[in-house]
């Protein structure tokens, strides 16, 4: 056996790691930081498009809020005017004679014309369509228009106001702006004492150029309108669009009385259509009457607006879909001479009660003297709307009244349920 030892030899390999890619790397960065860059467009896009619609429907649409205008003290204006009155005028100055030309009738009307640009860019035809057939069983769509009014834009939506008999019972309702363009609205509430309604498109429907013409109406205080003021009348008061009418205000002082409440008018000289819509503004450009020939004279043909003061609140919650609080009185204010001549207590007179109106199930009654709602006293429909307004439907108010009886009037309390309208 041979035992001499083998000499053996060994490979020794040494394995040495590959210098690294350069190039490859930074393309890996590149194309991380590309992806990083397309996800966070698609996120930023997704959330911009779903965010408002979250929003909507966690928290609800954003509310519209139109500034009520304060109401003149009638006490406070008549001491103003006595104070007025004592006050030695100075005589006036005879002014010289000075013939008016045509070119300056011209430029009167121009610059009226151009108070009225920014009014009119508030102004929208609103179309409702119905579906009919003819003698030939053809179907054809009818199509009626008034004016509307944009009167509030929230978060993603335009609000209009126009007349409810225009979108009764419609299949479908478009508004045509400024530059005519079209776009589809949608019903939102309506007020059935004054015929109005509110409704709504969405802004994203409406282009970028029609946008930035259109404006939101410019609401005045119909407060400071007196008997003598120049007036535009816009819109459609002669029963076709687009058309301007000039005049002054006849009278302030008449009024309409609806259910629970009631409204000043805007008479007018400007000879009208009795379908005519549209809106009433003042020299500064500022709308102070919402045209309403329902309530015009008898011939209905002397345009007539609804104060816009006066319906800012009921624009208000038709804008945010809220039912109104409803009583169901017509009725009128006894007056410190009134009381005097008639014996009759102040407070508000109920003229009429409406029918199956939570008034009659109550128990009030014709000719009762409303004095207080909810343990505040009322001597006018003024106080007791405001009072009225602060209730909810079907919560139950105490509401106080003087009836007449053999040995005079006697104060009596009813419980009312407040309906809605």
């Amino acid at each position: 056996m041979n035992s001499d030892p083998k000499s053996y030899k060994f490979m020794k390999e040494t394995i040495k790691k590959e210098p690294p890619d350069r190039k490859k790397w930074l393309l890996r960065c590149l194309l991380f930081f590309c992806a990083a860059v397309i996800f966070g467009l698609i996120a930023a896009l997704t959330f911009a498009v779903a965010e408002p619609k979250i929003s909507a429907a966690l928290n609800g649409p954003e509310r519209v809020d139109i500034p009520a205008d304060e109401a003149p003290d009638p006490e406070g204006d008549a001491s103003a005017e006595a104070e007025v009155t004592e006050t030695p005028t100075p005589t006036p100055t005879e002014a010289p004679d000075q013939e008016i030309t045509l070119e300056d009738y011209e430029n009167l009307y121009k610059e009226m014309l151009a108070v009225a640009e920014i009014p009119k860019h508030a102004l929208v035809t609103v179309i409702g369509i119905t579906n009919q057939m003819d003698y030939f069983n053809q179907n054809y769509e009818n199509q009626q228009q008034i004016t509307g009014l944009i009167v509030a834009e929230e978060g993603q939506d335009l609000f209009i106001l126009t007349e409810y008999r225009i979108v009764e019972n419609v299949e479908r309702i478009q508004v045509t702006f400024w530059d005519s363009s079209t776009v589809d609205a949608i019903y939102q509430r309506h007020d059935a004492n004054t015929g109005l309604t509110i409704l709504k498109t969405e802004v994203a429907n409406l282009s970028e150029s029609t946008r930035d013409g259109m404006e939101v109406a410019p609401l005045g205080n119909s407060y400071s309108v007196s008997q003598g003021d120049p007036v535009l009348a816009l819109g459609s008061p002669m029963g076709y669009s687009d058309s301007v009418a000039y005049g002054v205000v006849t009278s302030v002082t008449n009024k309409i009385s609806t259910l629970d409440t009631e409204y000043n008018l805007l008479t007018t000289d400007i000879l009208g259509s009795p379908e005519g819509s549209g809106i009433l503004i003042n020299l500064e450009g500022e709308i102070v009457g919402i045209i309403a020939q329902n309530y015009s004279s008898d011939s209905k043909n002397i345009v007539t607006g609804l104060a816009i003061s006066q319906i800012k609140s009921l624009i208000e919650s038709l804008s945010n879909n809220e039912a109104r609080p409803y009583i169901g009185i017509k009725g009128q204010d006894v007056t410190e001479a009134l009381s005097e001549r008639t014996g009759i207590p102040k407070g508000v007179l109920v003229n009429s009660v409406a029918e199956d109106s939570p008034a009659m199930f109550a128990g009030i009654m014709e000719y009762d003297v409303i004095v207080q709602v909810n343990g505040e006293k009322v001597q006018t429909l003024r106080q007791y709307q405001e009072q009225l307004s602060k209730c909810s439907p079907g919560q139950t108010v105490k509401v106080t009244a003087m009836r007449r009886g053999a040995e005079g009037y006697t104060e009596m309390d009813f419980d009312v349920t407040i309906g809605e309208i």
